[in-house]
């Protein structure tokens, strides 16, 4: 027990100041981060979406313990990329969260954001943004330009429209696919024409692409146009291989057969790997494409197996053909699974 003594006639109001001196200066206060910014929120205005916008932001710890930022989310992981300067942040420190907005693919009113994930025992996230009206330089029509060689077409256009005042022509066109023409053509005073055409060496299969549209002075943005290139194989199956469950009731699969090339194939049978499948075909009225209807039943008993469905076609030289399409049946689960 604490024992006070006094010396004087204010020895009550002495010992009980004492005493709550003592009671304030033994109970301890625990330090804590306190994440802090001064400007959350950056308002860029009215902008072209020629370019990108950067901007930093401050982020301090007003605590008198170290602030630790464990993860840094961007709203639009296209768009939107960010970066921390430093990751701890001593009490009365800084760090400084570097941004960078996309503007190329982003068209009207925006609103990006930005959260930061901390230690900070009063506020474990602090959320800072980028706002603005991004206005297009250009007019793209259509957006995405598709060049889709399956349709029998050889070229695509895309027209170009300068919406504000460029202070030369469109000349430049860049496509990031050595395989694809692309050429420009005025079509207008203020009008351009953007032309895809296929190389020979153009591979089968599908392909994105990203082209660069610029004027001969470098004060002009450029125009950026994403495309999408499809160049099938002469004949193309969809799906490439069949696929059933492991069960006794009765299934069906669709096969199509869609052919591309200048000399089609002609589609005599369809010969399943058992008297459990059966196939119906069903041939295009205009052209030489099939469709093939698969029923499978008892595929319980054929768990796991791959065996092969072969379609007998003809070429216009009267040479038949054998092509294998896998059918595959799936594990059967067991029990405990």
């Amino acid at each position: 027990m604490m024992k006070l003594i006094c010396c004087n006639g204010r020895g009550h109001r002495l010992t009980a100041m004492t005493v709550l001196l003592l009671l304030v200066t033994g109970v301890r206060i625990s330090a804590a981060p306190q994440i802090a910014v001064e400007r959350p929120v950056c308002d860029f205005g009215s902008v072209t979406n020629g370019g990108q916008i950067l901007h930093d932001f401050a982020i301090h710890n007003a605590g008198d313990a170290e602030l630790q930022i464990d993860r840094v989310v961007s709203s639009c992981a296209a768009c939107l990329q960010a970066s921390l300067e430093k990751t701890k942040i001593p009490p009365g420190g800084e760090s400084i969260l570097h941004t960078r907005l996309d503007l190329r693919l982003l068209n009207g009113t925006v609103s990006r954001a930005i959260a930061l994930y901390c230690n900070d025992p009063n506020n474990d996230s602090l959320v800072v943004g980028l706002t603005g009206v991004v206005v297009p330089f250009y007019q793209v029509t259509p957006p995405e330009i598709d060049l889709d060689l399956s349709q029998g077409r050889q070229t695509a256009v895309a027209e170009i429209v300068p919406l504000l005042n460029p202070h030369a022509p469109l000349s430049q066109v860049l496509c990031d696919d050595t395989n694809i023409v692309a050429s420009l053509s005025m079509e207008a005073s203020n009008q351009f024409l953007l032309t895809l055409a296929a190389a020979k060496s153009l591979p089968r299969g599908n392909a994105a692409i990203n082209l660069t549209i610029r004027s001969a002075d470098s004060n002009d943005p450029p125009c950026h146009i994403t495309g999408f290139v499809r160049n099938p194989p002469d004949l193309e199956l969809i799906p490439e291989q069949l696929r059933f469950q492991p069960q006794a009731e009765s299934q069906m699969r669709i096969l199509w057969i869609k052919q591309h090339g200048a000399s089609p194939l002609i589609l005599l049978d369809a010969i399943p790997p058992s008297d459990k499948l059966r196939c119906e075909i069903d041939p295009d009225p205009d052209g030489y494409d099939y469709r093939i209807y698969i029923t499978a039943s008892a595929q319980d008993a054929a768990a796991g197996q791959t065996n092969v469905l072969v379609l007998k076609m003809r070429d216009q030289n009267h040479q038949e053909k054998s092509m294998p399409v896998p059918v595959l049946v799936d594990q059967a689960m067991s029990d405990n699974q």
